[in-house]
């Protein structure tokens, strides 16, 4: 049975050089099964694009790094 319990976690988001925007997964594009893996990435604000091994936003809790599960554990289909 899951349990819950509320924790003190950090949200880390990726700042565009444009000042206005963070970078987000791009959903619509598969992941690049390099190694590492790579993630392409969209600026929220003027839409640069960009790829990151780490999929972004992202949390960290005690110094440990964690993914969204929306970014690994489904895929486009062709």
């Amino acid at each position: 049975m899951q349990k819950e319990k509320p924790i003190q976690a950090t949200l880390v988001e990726f700042a565009c050089d444009c000042g206005g925007g963070f970078y987000r997964v791009d959903e619509s594009v598969r992941v690049i099964h390099s190694n590492p893996k790579q993630w392409k990435h969209k600026c929220s604000a003027c839409h640069k694009e960009t790829y990151f091994t780490f999929p972004y936003p992202m949390v960290k809790y005690k110094g440990q790094e964690f993914v969204l599960a929306k970014h690994i554990r489904f895929e486009v289909n062709d």
